[in-house]
């Protein structure tokens, strides 16, 4: 199936709305009274004049300020071994700008023989995305000076840093372990389990063995949407303890414009950047819960959050668990090009062997597609036995055709549509007792 590219013209007592659909978009017609939550922006596709130069001068204030701290300590004089951890291609992190900026200061203010690796946070994804690190050094001018691996959550020569409290093994890529310095680079976007992404999360999970990994889940095990809480969070109490064993993560944070370009830029500590960046981020982003919809159209951001069903899932959808009803009728858009994501995650749908992990995000989907009156599936890459396996009204390629028959099985006129999720979080508790 392949989206369709025309787009409807308005027409009278109608608005048109662009909901992101893998790289470009699909524009539909909704009633003129629609609400419409957050941007329509998605990677790439700016609407405001966002640009590069100026990501680059945030992103390069953010590391001065940053590493001179670091510097003042002496910090960077006595390091032999600095690791940087990079988000691997399922995050919009803008890697070889802020990678290259980075790396820049970072060589300029080091010894000559510091060992600098760059190291891709797969966490257990399968590895995406190293030629985008690879990318970054090169335009630092650093390529043979800057080693880039990818982390593998089973390694053998994976380093036990310590336990939890409760004591729980903390196992880490061994290049990380040894590092005198970590550095972090990330996005801050609003996250399910970890209240947002960012910080100390590039580490754990990001470079940390599958044992700890799964320990870090088990920690999500309550049915709760915990996207823009920090306070009282298990996943994220756990996740920067286990980091905090290093004792010397810094995080280069970045809160992004929906476009991708750099809003703003926070370098220093992994906790204490990661809530002055997840502050901005609320600033930018923070909205009230809607009122019960009747139609609920959520997007999941284009790519490459709306590459598979098990990214959308958690990055965008499981917010329509705060706004369902049900006589809500749900419209889901993501393109999903990369099928359903993995096959843990296609297990837990289709009944199989299956992680515990998966099958809590399957149990996520299922309650939200369960939930609603009727709902709609807007896709491009699921295989059709697989949608065979949710209990969606109707799939189809083609936006619009899933928003007139929402519109039909409605039985209210209030459409509340969120193109982009990942920029959305609210600024009140919604209820969550239904």
């Amino acid at each position: 199936m392949t989206a369709p590219s025309s787009k409807p013209a308005p027409r009278l007592g109608l608005r048109s709305v662009a909901l992101p659909f893998g790289a470009d978009a699909q524009t539909v017609l909704l009633p003129a009274s629609s609400e419409v939550v957050g941007p329509t922006d998605s990677l790439g596709r700016c609407t405001e004049g966002h640009s590069t130069a100026d990501s680059e001068q945030e992103t390069r204030r953010a590391v001065e300020a940053g590493l001179a701290a670091l510097d003042r300590d002496g910090s960077l004089s006595r390091s032999r071994r600095i690791a940087v951890c990079v988000t691997d291609g399922t995050r919009p992190t803008p890697v070889e700008l802020m990678l290259s900026v980075l790396l820049r200061d970072l060589v300029r203010r080091c010894p000559d023989q510091v060992e600098l690796t760059c190291v891709m946070a797969t966490g257990l994804h399968r590895p995406t995305g190293l030629d985008r690190l690879v990318a970054g050094v090169a335009k630092a001018g650093l390529t043979g000076r800057v080693d880039v691996v990818a982390h593998d959550a089973h390694a053998d020569d994976l380093v036990e840093v310590g336990t939890t409290h409760i004591g729980t093994p903390v196992l880490i890529n061994a290049v990380v372990a040894r590092a005198d310095i970590v550095l972090c680079v990330g996005v801050i976007t609003a996250h399910a389990e970890a209240g947002y992404s960012g910080g100390a999360k590039c580490v754990v999970p990001g470079v940390a063995g599958a044992k700890t990994i799964t320990a870090l889940h088990d920690h999500a095990l309550q049915p709760l949407e915990l996207r823009g809480e920090l306070r009282g969070n298990p996943f994220r109490a756990f996740l920067e303890e286990a980091a905090g064993l290093l004792g010397r993560v810094h995080v280069l944070n970045a809160v992004l414009h929906p476009c991708g370009q750099v809003a703003r830029s926070e370098l220093g500590p992994a906790v204490p950047a990661h809530r002055r960046a997840s502050a901005c981020f609320v600033s930018r982003y923070g909205v009230p819960p809607p009122a019960s919809p009747d139609v609920l159209i959520l997007g999941a951001g284009g790519a490459p959050s709306d590459s598979s069903l098990y990214l959308a899932e958690g990055k965008a959808w499981r917010t329509g668990l705060d706004l369902i009803r049900p006589h809500t009728v749900l419209v889901l858009v993501a393109a999903c090009q990369l099928g359903v994501g993995g096959a843990d995650f296609l297990a837990a749908l289709t009944g199989a062997d299956c992680s515990e992990h998966a099958a809590r995000k399957a149990h996520f989907l299922r309650t939200l597609v369960a939930g609603a009156r009727a709902s709609y599936l807007v896709h491009s890459g699921i295989p059709r036995e697989v949608v065979a396996t949710l209990p969606v009204t109707v799939g189809t390629a083609d936006a619009q055709e899933a928003v007139d028959l929402a519109l039909k099985a409605s039985a209210g006129p209030r459409v509340v549509a969120l193109p982009n999720p990942n920029f959305v979080v609210w600024t009140a508790q919604p209820d969550r007792t239904h």
